[in-house]
């Protein structure tokens, strides 16, 4: 029989994310060294394995804090000047994306920026339109302080963020990795938190490597 395993919360912080589990009669917070859904799924089927396997809950629970960063998936980096950068590079679906933006509002709900870099994402002739248009939307609900869209691809999610006025946020459509990096090396502060994402077919792994080799 699988193990059912019930989250009732996910709390995600700078220092790292807070999983509020439950199972049969045990409930516990789950702490991890890390953010963003890909490692908290992998701490949870970690917990799964362990308990299936017959581990006491304790010793699964304390296995599975041993989560570390999921590569290309909110990972976490700091610059030089002491802004976080979340490397979501490895995001490939605009689901993915959609929850990443949601860590990126919820670590900087009380102090910073939120700064999200965002390329054109990999999908259906038929659905591009919607998927970059619903992203745009949902950063203003999110209310992320700034985006930076990277290509022409990917110009709905400027254009959609655009069209909705009760955002105080901004938006900037770039051409290139290379502007987008301008963009940041001047604007970046110390308490600012940037996501780079939608990279999928807009390559932004150069852009992570020149923000840390930077000055952003």
């Amino acid at each position: 029989m699988d193990t059912v395993i019930i989250v009732d919360d996910v709390l995600h912080r700078r220092e790292g994310a807070v999983i509020h589990v439950r199972s049969a009669h045990e409930r516990a917070e789950l702490a991890i060294d890390a953010i963003g859904d890909a490692a908290v799924e992998a701490a949870l089927a970690r917990l799964r394995g362990e308990l299936e396997a017959g581990e006491p809950w304790s010793t699964a629970l304390a296995r599975a804090a041993r989560q570390s960063e999921v590569p290309g998936r909110c990972e976490r980096r700091i610059t030089s000047s002491g802004a976080l950068l979340l490397d979501d590079t490895g995001a490939s679906t605009p689901l993915d994306v959609r929850r990443s933006l949601s860590v990126l509002a919820e670590l900087t709900r009380d102090s910073g920026r939120s700064i999200a870099v965002m390329g054109e994402l990999e999908s259906t002739e038929r659905e591009w339109f919607d998927d970059h248009d619903a992203l745009g939307r949902i950063i203003v609900r999110l209310d992320i302080s700034q985006l930076i869209v990277v290509g022409h691809g990917a110009r709905h999610v400027h254009n959609a963020a655009g069209l909705e006025g009760s955002w105080n946020g901004e938006s900037m459509l770039v051409d290139s990795a290379d502007e987008a990096y301008d963009v940041l090396r001047t604007r970046v502060r110390q308490e600012d938190v940037m996501l780079v994402t939608g990279a999928s077919r807009t390559p932004l792994a150069s852009l992570v490597d020149r923000v840390m080799g930077g000055t952003a």
